[in-house]
């Protein structure tokens, strides 16, 4: 019998079986250590999000909205302030605000502060309710018949004469806005705004002595223009003034429901032709007091009562006005009267009669509009 020995494997033959559990270990070790790498990248990725997200929406968002409302500029459009009593009164206001960026902000309703900036924010006025706002570039913002009442009265104080005697004032409103990505701070903004500069250009655009003076005291009847050149509608009440040429008091009584809004507003109309002449008597008029539903308005009182407002009348409108109301009652035109006094003599005598009645403790300037009137018939 032949032996046969089989030929010796050498090479990657002989080790095949060994080697090639080997090779697939080593695949499963590299697929595992791949997969535990993108486990731990997804876990970084995760934690670094649940860091980065809360520091973007609580402060990231809120300070850029923050910025943005900063150097942003609220404009009034119109404000009125109604009902006016010792510690409140009925606010309306109506602005809009403009915030730079393409950012679109949703916040929720809130409360701002209104103050006056010379006093400063620690001393708020009043509170203002705020509506829930969309605001994206140009944004209004309305707030209407709110009942205010004052938080601190020296600055309502404070407030009252500055829109009164300034030409151009401010408001300021500050606050905490709540937003659905966060809470912006806090918000101070200052508002321009103009005020009411004294009433400039006021007028009395007629005026008529009554000689003698009606039962209730009315000596004076004058149609009074009252300029507001701001954007602010004032429900001030009924007021008491007294009307002075020099330091002699010619007429007092009672402006009934005072009611500034922006332009001219004219009150007590008398119905005169226009007369111009160069002769100008300076008449002042000066509140001695307001009130609002049988109440006095102190704030109003106090800080109007220092304002002397002087308008220039005609005087011989003055005087023809008041020789008109003599002559009314027998329907005769006062320019008739002066034109043709052969044909109105019994006027003339009727009207003398009538100036003889004026009462000896008239006023000084009572007693020179009669002298006049009496030289103005005789003509």
């Amino acid at each position: 019998m032949f032996n046969i020995e089989k030929p010796a494997v050498t090479g990657s033959t002989a080790t095949g079986e060994t080697k090639l559990p080997n090779s697939l270990d080593k695949l499963s070790e590299s697929q595992k250590l791949a997969t535990e790498k993108k486990v731990l990248h997804v876990a970084g990725l995760i934690v670094l999000l649940a860091i980065i997200l809360p520091c973007l929406f609580l402060l990231v968002i809120p300070s850029i909205a923050q910025d943005l409302l900063n150097s942003g500029s609220i404009v009034i459009d119109a404000a009125t302030v109604l009902q006016p009593q010792n510690d409140s009164v009925l606010l309306s206001i109506a602005s809009h605000i403009y915030v730079p960026g393409p950012f679109t902000v949703q916040t929720e309703p809130t409360q701002g502060q209104l103050y006056v900036p010379q006093i400063g924010s620690a001393y708020p006025m009043a509170q203002l309710n705020l509506p829930g706002m969309r605001i994206h570039k140009n944004t209004n913002i309305r707030a209407t018949s709110q009942y205010t009442v004052f938080e601190n009265y020296t600055s309502w104080q404070s407030f009252v004469p500055d829109t009164i005697f300034l030409n151009t004032g401010g408001l300021g409103l500050k606050g905490k806005i709540i937003t659905q990505l966060g809470n912006i701070k806090k918000f101070s903004l200052d508002i321009p705004s103009n005020g009411l500069n004294q009433l400039a250009c006021f007028t009395i655009d007629s005026a008529t002595l009554v000689l003698p003076a009606e039962s209730d005291g009315t000596n004076l009847i004058a149609n009074a223009t009252l300029p507001n050149q701001s954007v602010l509608t004032m429900e001030i009440g009924n007021t008491s003034v007294k009307i002075q040429a020099g330091d002699i008091v010619i007429g007092q009584g009672v402006i009934e429901n005072v009611y500034l809004t922006p332009g001219n507003n004219s009150h007590n109309h008398f119905q005169a032709s226009p007369i111009h002449q160069k002769w100008l008597l300076a008449l002042t008029t000066k509140v001695t007091e307001i009130t609002y539903n049988g109440s006095r308005v102190p704030y109003y009182s106090d800080e109007m009562s220092t304002l002397a407002l002087t308008a220039q009348t005609p005087l011989l409108e003055l005087l023809l006005n008041t020789l008109s109301g003599f002559l009314h009652s027998n329907a005769t035109n006062v320019t008739s009267a002066l034109a043709n006094g052969s044909k109105e003599h019994s006027t003339r005598s009727m009207s003398t009669n009538i100036l003889k009645g004026i009462p000896t403790d008239s006023t000084e300037l009572e007693l020179i509009a009669s002298y006049h009137l009496k030289r103005l018939i005789k003509l």
